[in-house]
């Protein structure tokens, strides 16, 4: 297969979940001509929208810190070949507060403690611990913190979010709370998961003022009101402005189970500001080989429908992530990588994927499956050495980590998509 000239670029980022998003924003702000592969409407669509940074280490004994570069530092002392080591804390630092400056351009806001970790209360009435929440989430934290006096609403119909379940299960942490349940002030029969329809009917403004019609009458002495996470798919902060404007009282939005609008929101937010630094975005593309030369990557073969191209670059960014993403293939013989089947970090046999307990704290060790790399952020080979100079992983596809249970899914997609972008400018 040949390609021409013009389809040369600079970088390809296959994956386009947080990690491959991130790739390339970042590479696009370095001036690098780049192609992004894959849907964004995946792994997003479940994401809270906050954005974690490192919440707990070592799992095996639940260590929560508040402080989280205080743990990240701990971290890369106990675990040197856990992907945040190999960044060290200085390109965690430049890469998360780079990525915290795109969202803001992209009108997208973000509040935090800079060196704190924020509690967040959820739906079902726990806390999560993560470091950004989005700006129409950020008065629940404080709320929470100075323990105001909230109105919790629900509406009916909503199956995955119960006011009073939710005030039950937070009542003894957080004294004055109220549950109350109201009829969503717009039709929506038979649709069984309506967050992102009912987001998008509250765009309207006659459909916000009755909302705010209903809340007013249910208000007693309440100094804070707490919804779903559906004030609008876009421009979620107008239209929480202008809901906390009719009903005179700070509002903020509660994490619901997915389909996450929050998630949806930060995807939208990326994909706009991609595709005004002049992305090429290939959606309906999927990566199915690379073609190689030695230890150099030449081009990416991407199949569109019944047609398939080659895409000449400079170098590439994997952001594939693990199963759920199908970077990583579990079957009956092992775990493997699902485009250049580079080995896989695993453990030696399947039985020993998964301890005895479902919900033993130490995590299961086919959490920590993945691809090894060099400090390069280059897979390694069957060699042990690196297996191609201009390929580059990020994201969940790493071996050594176990993102869900560390609290730290964000910071690990959004550093490493920046160690990677950094290796491919300095070494390339």
């Amino acid at each position: 297969m040949t390609y021409s000239e013009n389809k040369k670029v600079d970088l390809v980022v296959v994956g386009a979940g947080l990690a491959g998003m991130a790739a390339a924003l970042f590479a696009l702000e370095s001036g690098l001509k780049t192609v992004l592969l894959g849907s964004t409407a995946g792994e997003m669509f479940f994401a809270s929208g906050a954005l974690d940074l490192l919440g707990i280490h070592p799992i095996e004994q639940q260590k929560r810190w508040e402080k989280p570069w205080v743990g990240i530092s701990s971290l890369i002392e106990d675990c040197p070949e856990h992907p945040y080591a190999r960044l060290g804390l200085e390109n965690i630092r430049n890469g998360w507060n780079k990525f915290l400056d795109i969202l803001r351009r992209a009108e997208l806001g973000y509040r935090g403690w800079p060196e704190r970790n924020i509690m967040l209360a959820t739906c079902a009435g726990t806390f999560k611990i993560t470091h950004q929440v989005p700006e129409t989430m950020w008065p629940g934290v404080i709320g929470f913190k100075e323990k105001l006096a909230t109105l919790i609403i629900g509406f009916e119909g909503m199956k995955d979010f119960s006011a009073v379940q939710m005030v039950n299960t937070l009542r003894d942490r957080w004294p004055g709370l109220r549950a109350q349940r109201l009829k969503f002030p717009y039709p929506l029969t038979g649709v069984e998961r309506q967050n992102v329809f009912m987001a998008e009917a509250l765009t309207s403004p006659e459909v916000l003022a009755k909302m705010a019609k209903a809340i007013i009458s249910s208000l007693e002495r309440e100094e804070l009101v707490g919804v779903p996470a559906i004030l609008g798919l876009r421009q979620s902060q107008a239209v929480t402005a202008e809901l906390e404007r009719q009903i005179g009282v700070p509002v903020f939005e509660i994490p619901t189970m997915p389909p996450s609008v929050p998630g949806l929101r930060l995807r939208d937010a990326i994909e706009q500001e991609l595709l005004r630094l002049r992305a090429v975005l290939m959606q309906g593309g999927r990566a199915v080989a690379i073609n190689q030369n030695g230890r150099k990557c030449l081009d990416v073969v991407v199949q569109s429908g019944q047609s398939q191209e080659a895409i000449g670059t400079r170098g590439i960014v994997l952001a594939t992530g693990r199963f759920l993403g199908g970077g990583l293939v579990a079957g009956r013989n092992g775990i493997r990588e699902a485009l250049l089947d580079l080995p896989v970090y695993q453990p030696e046999k399947r039985k020993d994927w998964h301890l005895h307990s479902f919900l033993d704290p130490r995590g299961h060790p086919v959490n920590r499956a993945g691809l090894e790399v060099d400090d390069l952020l280059r897979p390694l080979g069957p060699d042990g050495r690196c297996a191609c100079e201009n390929l580059f992983v990020a994201g969940s596809l790493l071996a050594h980590q176990d993102w869900k249970r560390m609290k730290c899914g964000s910071g690990l997609a959004i550093a490493t998509a920046y160690g990677a972008v950094q290796s491919f400018t300095n070494h390339c």
